[in-house]
């Protein structure tokens, strides 16, 4: 054992009579003498006990709390030393037992308390860098001055609540949780929060997203949000270019609403309002709305070079920030769908069309040098990537956001289900089709996605990537019943794809691990069968859970294994809310079967903006002979702006994602539907 630790050690040894003096306030009155007394080799000397009335304060309680209040201070939670290095001692475990040690994490270092060095320190930054920089949160500029050994004790506890889950010590983890939340706690009674204070809840709410622990992340949430509104960090005038920390209030400030966005609470009057986070630029003279146009202007975003080819270009974590706006739009949407609150989405006033509407504002407002063909992802290496993470992650968040936008908002389940409500919804219309073939282009391109970010070996711990494949894996699974064998033997190696990607956060993260979960028992229900072998599995109808699939359009992942609570840590049990039932949905499945696939028999005169199946080359032909085909099933001719002129490889199982066109034989095939050329103006659907 090494020197220090055996000092240490002894030290703690020796210092047990005077914990034990330090908690007997008060002789328990054993005649002659108390057990206590005895075995400490004193006599029973104490103050006697003042009776109080009912109504007046207890000066024994006081005095109780204080010694409480003194022991966290003066010996078993952290504490700084006077000297220039931050000195730490091991916090206290969960348990109130002052003689259990503290168990030392496996990867943190030998010898020593787990952050009583700064190389420790140092470590559990280094994780964070690697794993949770700027996916999604973004607190810390390490381009600054500072040391480790400076950072306060509720900031190294929050960094090492969330990054011992990547050494594998979540357990371990929630030890310093426990001890990061006291340390803030004691700095809200004591009137001291920091900085640092706000970003510590940050870090924690994030941590128990990641670990599917929903209630306390929002509760985390909405105390930063508080202390943030105390400080004055959420309006414009506050950020001041006099200010040394103007740019680390920001950073915090968006942070913070990338959580709100991603896993705010939807329901209850007490919610956030997303509408209070559109962007300026939406605020137009011709608004009718006056709140948009004439509230108040928001906190600056934070400066963000990373990847811009001039300064008036919006970085690209910025512009994560306001695609995610239009994400918390689209899981109100869902909400409202889930209550029966859907409107005909075809309508102009719809939720539908006004989601649509800000995601093509914010999509025009894009730069330039973040667009997929610009940047060129698939071009890059995986050791070239690994270098520019902290652009690259915000970078595919912000694709996969898009792509998730739209499958969200034409799921087939959400139609299905709000048909049974809505006679209006039932009836078949040209909205359905349209609807279906964005479903299957966007979940497609999600799928395609995978493929690189695997392919490329980049690092993402974000539980967003996770969540918007599972989504992906319900369109899949949906389809793999369709009518047309391609698209069926499609929708099943996509499944495989999405299911295995999955997988691979369920390892660091409980609520990706409840994700995993839920879209197992969904196979099993889809399938009939608790083994399903992918290689043959070619279904004629399928049974969708519905509760399941709520649970994961919504991400409802909390863990309610231990004794059944749904809030985590937080709450009493007399507080504890039971689960929320959906009534007769609860054991409820739909059976689809051999779905309509979506395809349509192309007419140029349209203009082109039917989305076709795949392209195919067709042998020239009379124009006779070509109206004769023209019905046929099979038969494509591409129009003119035709997506899947540009996307061959929508049907493809695995194809080159480079040169994918002339891989696939179609470069030298001229454009169908007569010689029309064909324009990429939308390219390949995405950004």
């Amino acid at each position: 054992m090494p020197e220090k630790f055996l000092s240490r050690s002894i030290g703690g040894e020796q210092s047990l009579t005077n914990i034990d003096r330090r908690k007997k306030t008060r002789c328990p009155g054993e005649k002659p003498a108390c057990s206590c007394c005895v075995r400490l080799n004193q006599p029973c000397s104490y103050t006697p006990v003042t009776r109080t009335s009912i109504g007046s304060p207890s000066k024994d309680r006081l005095a109780e709390l204080e010694e409480k209040v003194n022991l966290i201070l003066n010996g078993n939670i952290l504490a700084r030393s006077t000297g220039p290095e931050t000195k730490l001692s091991p916090p206290s475990p969960r348990r109130r037992d002052s003689h259990t040690p503290y168990p030392v994490p496996s990867g943190l270092g030998e010898g020593t308390t787990p952050h009583s060095s700064p190389s420790v320190i140092a470590r559990a930054i280094n994780l964070y860098v690697e794993h949770c920089h700027r996916q999604p949160v973004w607190c810390f500029d390490f381009d600054g001055p500072g040391e480790p050994g400076s950072l306060p004790e509720e900031l190294i506890c929050s960094l090492l609540a969330l990054t011992l889950r990547y050494l594998h010590e979540q357990d371990q983890g929630q030890h310093y949780a426990d001890d990061a939340r006291t340390l803030i706690m004691l700095r809200i009674a004591n009137g001291t929060v920091e900085l640092a204070t706000i970003e510590s809840l940050c870090l924690l709410s994030y941590s128990s997203f990641i670990d599917g622990n929903t209630h306390v992340g929002q509760f985390y949430l909405g105390l930063a949000s508080q202390l943030c509104r105390a400080a004055m960090l959420d309006v414009a005038v506050a950020y001041s270019t006099d200010d040394p920390h103007m740019e680390r209030k920001k950073r915090l400030f968006w942070s913070l609403q990338l959580l709100e966005q991603s896993y705010g609470r939807q329901t209850g009057i007490l919610r956030t309002s997303t509408e209070i986070w559109r962007p300026p630029y939406f605020a137009t003279d011709g608004d009718q709305d006056s709140h948009k146009a004439t509230g108040p202007p928001p906190p600056p975003m934070p400066q963000d070079s990373v990847g811009c080819t001039n300064s008036h270009d919006t970085g690209i974590w910025n512009m994560s920030n306001q695609f995610g706006w239009v994400w918390s739009n689209v899981r109100g949407y869902v909400s409202d769908c889930a209550r029966s609150k859907m409107k005909e989405p075809w309508r102009h006033e719809s939720m539908y069309s006004m989601i649509l509407s800000d995601l093509t504002e914010v999509e025009n407002r894009t730069p330039f040098c973040h667009r997929y063909d610009h940047v060129q992802f698939y071009e890059r290496t995986g050791e070239e990537l690994s270098y520019e993470l902290a652009y690259w992650v915000p970078w595919l968040k912000l694709q996969f956001m898009y792509h998730a936008i739209l499958t969200v908002l034409n799921h087939p389940f959400l139609y299905i289900m709000a048909s049974r409500q809505n006679p209006n919804l039932a009836i078949p219309n040209s909205f359905w089709r349209r609807s279906s073939e964005l479903v299957v282009l966007h979940a497609t391109w999600i799928v395609r996605l995978i493929d690189m970010v695997v392919e490329k070996e980049v690092r993402l711990s974000d539980p967003f990537f996770a969540h918007v494949a599972a989504i992906a894996a319900t369109v899949q699974l949906y389809y793999c019943c369709a009518g047309d064998p391609r698209l069926k033997y499609k929708s099943r190696v996509d499944y495989a794809k999405c299911r295995e990607f999955l997988r691979t956060f369920a390892t660091t993260s409980r609520a990706c691990e409840g994700l995993h979960r839920i879209l197992d028992q969904m196979m099993r229900i889809a399938s009939g069968s608790e083994n399903v072998d992918y290689e043959t599995w070619l279904p004629s109808k399928i049974y969708l859970s519905i509760p399941l699939m709520w649970d994961i359009l919504q991400f409802n992942v909390t863990d309610r294994s231990a004794g059944g609570r749904a809030d985590g840590r937080l709450l009493h049990s007399s507080l504890a809310a039971s689960a929320v039932g959906r009534g007769s949905e609860e054991d409820s499945t739909l059976e689809v079967i051999v779905t309509t696939s979506p395809e349509v028999t192309v007419n140029t005169a349209d203009g082109g903006q039917a989305v076709p199946l795949p392209l195919y080359r067709t042998p020239a032909t009379s124009k006779a002979n070509a109206a004769a085909t023209s019905i046929m099933r099979d038969t494509l001719v591409a129009p003119i702006d035709s997506l899947m002129v540009n996307t061959p490889w929508l049907w493809a199982d695995s194809a080159p994602l480079g040169d994918m066109e002339s891989s696939l034989g179609y470069a030298n095939s001229g454009p169908g539907g007569g010689d029309a050329e064909f324009s990429s103006w939308w390219n390949l659907g995405n950004l």
